[in-house]
């Protein structure tokens, strides 16, 4: 993949080393409000983009990655542990990426440390001929109602076609309030993450209903991106 890098930071690809610890680290304090590394078994089969604040050697920034002919060979994917993608499997033809773990330094976050990662992952999708982009988005606030509101918002501007539509797992279901007739649109976008924001801007569908993750207290959606899809303004802006 390409080169990425400015007079203060660099984008790196990596697989273990003091680098991965050091995203780890940074994956804990934020997922986990803790000083200690967040891992799990899929991470020795995923690369690791990073960001570097070269000034100091520091990890800033982090995405993990782990691409479809990867995964198939060895124990899945990590959105399986939450979801049936079973319709996903079937209906998306090529190479796919599994995208997740995305998270920023808080100290970073006005040096659109997030725009050097989307490069980068721009950049491993073109060196890999990937041809859709999935993951687990999460929502931390848990209300039955919010969910609802935010689910009925995804069905009704977002939805994906019903050949790739997911389930959650049975132990992985959240019970939300359903068959909402009305939301406030302003209301619900601010209660979605600017990464989902992001997303939905470029193109991603919403595949179905909710997973309540129990490890992180989160509820996930499982999105979509078709590379196709992904509109040209964002491509110039970031290719």
């Amino acid at each position: 993949m390409k080169i990425i890098e400015t007079q203060d930071f660099k984008v790196r690809l990596i697989n273990g080393g003091e680098y991965l610890n050091s995203a780890q680290l940074l994956r804990g304090r934020i997922f986990l409000r803790q000083e200690k590394t967040e891992k799990d078994k899929f991470d020795k089969f995923c690369q690791h983009l990073v960001v570097i604040d070269k000034r100091i050697n520091q990890v800033v920034g982090t995405y993990r990655l782990l691409l479809g002919s990867i995964a198939e060979k060895n124990i899945g994917f990590y959105s399986e542990t939450e979801f049936d993608l079973g319709n996903i499997k079937r209906s998306c033809k090529g190479e796919v990426l599994e995208i997740g773990r995305a998270c920023v330094h808080p100290d970073y976050r006005k040096y659109l440390i997030i725009t050097l990662l989307w490069r980068g992952v721009l950049s491993y999708v073109e060196y890999n001929k990937v041809d859709f982009i999935f993951g687990c988005a999460s929502i931390e606030d848990s209300h039955p109602l919010k969910i609802g509101k935010i689910f009925r918002f995804f069905k009704d501007n977002f939805f994906s076609p019903p050949r790739f539509r997911v389930f959650p797992l049975e132990d992985k279901r959240f019970s939300y309030i359903k068959y909402l007739d009305e939301y406030n649109k302003e209301e619900v976008l601010n209660m979605l993450t600017s990464l989902i924001r992001g997303y939905l801007s470029i193109g991603a569908f919403v595949c179905g209903e909710p997973a309540w993750d129990r490890v992180f207290d989160t509820v996930d959606f499982f999105m979509l991106l078709d590379v196709k899809r992904i509109n040209n303004s964002f491509l110039r802006k970031f290719l």
